[in-house]
């Protein structure tokens, strides 16, 4: 599952921090280029995470075995394809939130079936590296997370993207949730109360203008991936 988890957070690197902001303009120019740019930032982040299992033997849907790096070129075709296809947004009642889950859930399943299972031979655990699951789950309670929220609010209330000082300011205070629930011992639990207070406060004061869905689905989806993260960390 090493290169699994590598190119699942090569995947979300790829869609939720860096195309987002470096593809759009490319994008609104030419559609062509948004699709270069956007399959190439995956592929050469893919070929790099994954640089040591290029040529080894990968089961490409269960069907054939074909070298890593191709295996992650075909991927990468069938990211940038689903990318277009899975558009449901404005189509039907809560089109942006399906569109967010079955695109992300189909590029999943087509790289779980595509890549090797060796680690849990040689390691028996099935989350292998440290650092590659807590960044991981840092993109995921920051950048992921956001996007899932805002895909809601859009099929709810019409939501216009967040500007940048929103959007960086919610991600900071769900990273900070993030990273309390990795304090060693029980710490993590009173420093937890202190900055849920604070951000409630600040809520209340309109410094945090968010809705109460966000506000709450974004802490909870913070806490709770944290908590999973704490569990690779110390108890396996």
């Amino acid at each position: 599952m090493i290169v699994f988890w590598r190119l699942f957070l090569a995947y979300f690197l790829t869609d939720f921090v860096l195309f987002n902001h470096a593809g759009e303009k490319a994008f609104v120019r030419s559609r062509a280029a948004g699709f270069l740019l956007h399959g190439g930032v995956f592929l050469l982040l893919g070929l790099g995470l994954c640089y040591g299992y290029l040529t080894m033997s990968w089961p490409f849907l269960e069907l054939v075995h074909l070298p890593g790096w191709v295996c992650i070129s075909l991927f990468t075709v069938f990211h940038v394809f689903s990318d277009e296809f899975f558009q449901f947004g404005g189509k039907f009642r809560h089109g942006y939130a399906v569109t967010f889950l079955v695109k992300n859930l189909v590029n999943l399943l087509f790289l779980f079936l595509c890549v090797p299972f060796r680690v849990l031979y040689e390691t028996g655990n099935f989350f292998a590296e440290p650092w590659v699951i807590f960044l991981v789950g840092l993109v995921l309670s920051t950048r992921v997370l956001g996007w899932f929220i805002f895909a809601v609010e859009q099929d709810r209330y019409g939501r216009e993207y967040p500007t940048f000082d929103a959007r960086w300011l919610l991600m900071m205070v769900r990273a900070i949730f993030f990273l309390i629930m990795l304090l060693p011992g029980w710490r993590w639990a009173a420093v937890l109360l202190v900055w849920f207070a604070a951000c409630a406060y600040a809520r209340r004061n309109r410094l945090l203008d968010v809705s109460s869905m966000a506000f709450y689905v974004g802490i909870i989806g913070a806490v709770l991936i944290g908590f999973l993260v704490r569990i690779r960390f110390y108890w396996m």
